[in-house]
């Protein structure tokens, strides 16, 4: 019973708003009707109770406002009606429930307060805290704009030293003359000389000279060598002189004697090795007598800024042949040699070339000398001619 109590008295202060009226007398409550409780409403009931027994008496223009909150001001009016001797004998409660009623309101009353202080702590306690993080907030905005102002007028320093810096370095030492600019256009042809005057008083003209740089018709402009390679190699055929006691069979069929002999050959050599001078490699195959020729020669190019090179050379040879009197055996004759020879370049890297030569042998003991029998020495003239390919 007294549970129940409790929880009626606590349904009624959650539906109920109090009057603003302070009546402290417990007096029958006048007939009461609520605009805003319609009949039918959910509530109906309730509030129609509570205001019988005259815990509530609704608000000066007649309405019950169930949808606004309760004050704690309304709430003590509401426990002050029902602790009053009395107050609760118009809802038909005995006396005995009346007094249990009272004492429940009691303990409630003794929960809310402490509720209520409870609420007030924590309403303090988060005011407090709202201030706190004010504070904080503010401290926050008022570092964050002084370090922006802090770091811009800091860099702002950092740049004007750095502008100041660069503008204070010394100019570097003068660097070097450009190369010379293109030869300008070619000037106007000069005046012509003064006449001259001949003994017998006859007035001859002396042709004018063109001014340097002026090309005039009719005249031949240099030939422009192609670029020179110097390592070679060639191949070459040749005729050589044949005396008496050495000459080389025909080749027109009938085999008879005749004083000059074919040969071919190969030559590998350098030029401008020591500036114009170069080194040569050259050797001989003559089928007659099978004579095989091989000589070391220095040679030196006479250059004419052409295509057309001239040389000369001298050198040391070996000529290997039958032997006279017993061809069964072949004999050795050591020569020395000289040379006189042009190249003429066709492409950069090929020529033609004719040379002459002599060789003059110290000794006599083959047939591939090509001197008479009764020689123990002598020359030998011969002549070549074939193609050489640089690299």
């Amino acid at each position: 019973m007294r549970k129940s109590l409790i929880i009626a008295s606590t349904l009624a202060l959650s539906l109920g708003a109090a009057s603003a009226q302070t009546a402290t007398t417990t007096a029958a409550p006048a007939q009461v009707t609520l605009s805003d409780v319609p009949a039918g409403h959910w509530a109906k009931d309730a509030v129609d109770r509570i205001v019988q027994c005259g815990l509530i008496q609704g608000y000066p223009d007649g309405t019950y406002r169930g949808n606004q909150n309760l004050t704690r001001y309304e709430a003590a009016l509401i426990f002050y009606r029902a602790l009053q001797t009395g107050a609760l004998s118009n809802c038909g409660l005995s006396q005995e429930d009346m007094t249990a009623v009272a004492n429940g309101m009691q303990e409630v009353s003794t929960e809310l307060a402490a509720i209520a202080s409870r609420v007030t702590d924590l309403e303090k306690l988060t005011a407090d805290q709202q201030a706190r993080i004010d504070a904080l907030e503010a401290k926050i905005e008022g570092m964050g704009a002084g370090a922006a102002s802090t770091d811009t007028a800091a860099m702002t320093a950092r740049i004007d030293a750095l502008e100041a810096a660069i503008r204070n370095i010394p100019a570097g030492p003068q660097g070097p003359a450009g190369p010379a600019g293109p030869a300008g256009p070619v000037g106007p042809q000069g005046p012509a000389g003064p006449a001259g005057t001949s003994a017998s008083g006859t007035v001859t003209t002396t042709p004018s000279t063109p001014a340097t740089g002026t090309v005039v018709i009719g005249d031949t402009a240099p030939a422009t060598s192609m670029a020179q390679r110097d390592l070679y190699v060639g191949i070459n055929g040749g005729v050589k002189g044949a005396a008496t006691g050495s000459e080389c069979r025909s080749v027109d069929g009938k085999n008879t004697a005749v004083g000059y002999c074919f040969s071919g050959g190969a030559v590998i050599g350098k030029s401008n090795v020591i500036g114009p001078v170069g080194v040569r490699v050259a050797g001989d195959y003559q089928p007659g007598y099978n004579a095989i020729s091989g000589d070391v020669s220095a040679t030196y190019d006479i250059s004419t800024g052409s295509n057309l090179t001239p040389y000369v050379g001298a050198g040391l040879g070996l000529t290997s042949s039958q032997k006279r009197n017993d061809t069964t055996k072949n004999e050795s004759d050591v020569y020395v040699n000289a040379v006189l020879g042009a190249d003429y370049r066709i492409t950069d890297s090929i020529s033609a070339y004719v040379e002459g030569g002599g060789k003059y042998y110290l000794s006599n003991k083959g047939y591939g000398t090509g001197l008479a029998t009764a020689d123990k020495s002598g020359f030998n003239l011969g002549a070549k001619a074939g193609v050489k390919f640089f690299f």
